[in-house]
């Protein structure tokens, strides 16, 4: 089975991702280059992580390195059925040689250990559930040092186990960084006029070869990667402040409103005022 390479925008405000992801959890093998940690809070069916194939149920923890191949297949395509809370971090998101000083040695181990995929006990996980509240609404800094405690918490605990029988990365694969400026761009600038003209010109390279190169790369044309981060956008408005859909859609770069619901309906599968109320609701 093949995986797909993944890159994942951070927030402008934050060198990480925290998300709950809900619903049917069928994405395909897939990869980035951030660290995951991934908690599900509710369902149940089958783990893909390297060549470690196993059930996973509520309650379940796993920690992941970057370019870790990994899918989580849930076996039930009812709405609500599934969900779980997923944190992300680039390796150098407290810069370049964090994890070399002393405070952090223990979560340099765990951190290496997560290239083989770290499965917690349960007993942990309900530790993860009691915070996903917090962690989801906390102001980035708070948030930043809730997540480093966690990690802490997680390196000084034994009740832990390896999935896979040797370090299973896809680091070759990984893009150059051609897509990093591109996608850096992206996460700046989206709430403008982004056009494939001025795109390609930041990595000096005509507008055929730029959307071939990044098709290729990401495994999705760029104006696709460009309204599915709108969308995400949309929704952290949508979950967060008052603003009116209409507002929150030209706020996130979208100068046609219909065409802003067709494509948050693509990404979402419903309106932004019922997704409003499902996050009001949790």
């Amino acid at each position: 089975m093949r995986a797909n390479f993944e890159y994942l925008l951070l927030p402008k405000n934050s060198s990480s991702i925290f998300l709950k992801s809900q619903g049917p959890e069928n994405a395909p093998l897939h990869y980035h280059p951030n660290y995951e940690m991934n908690f599900v809070i509710k369902g149940n069916g089958t783990r893909y992580v390297g060549n470690n194939i196993g059930d996973f149920e509520e309650g379940d923890l796993i920690l992941l390195a970057p370019s870790v191949p990994h899918r989580w297949q849930n076996t039930s395509r009812k709405p609500h059925d599934y969900s779980s809370l997923v944190i992300q971090w680039g390796e150098d998101f407290l810069g370049k040689e964090w994890l070399l000083t002393p405070e952090f040695k223990d979560i340099r181990r765990l951190l290496e250990l997560s290239a083989k995929g770290v499965k917690f006990d349960k007993y942990i996980g309900k530790e993860i559930k009691k915070r996903q509240s917090s962690l989801l609404v906390l102001p980035p800094f708070e948030r930043l040092v809730l997540l480093l405690q966690l990690l802490n918490d997680l390196a000084k605990s034994n009740e832990f186990k390896i999935l896979c029988d040797e370090e299973f990365s896809l680091n070759n694969d990984i893009p150059n960084s051609r897509i990093d400026i591109v996608c850096q761009f992206i996460r700046e600038k989206y709430s403008e006029k982004i056009t494939l003209a001025n795109a390609a010109a930041l990595v000096n390279m005509s507008e055929g070869a730029f959307s071939k190169f990044f098709s290729q790369t990401t495994k999705k044309p760029v104006f696709s990667f460009l309204n599915e981060y709108r969308t995400k956008m949309a929704r952290k408005l949508l979950s967060e402040t008052d603003m009116r859909a209409n507002e929150i859609g030209y706020a996130c770069g979208y100068e046609c409103l219909q065409f802003f619901y067709r494509q948050f309906m693509k990404y979402t599968e419903c309106s932004p005022q019922t997704y409003r109320k499902k996050a009001q609701s949790q």
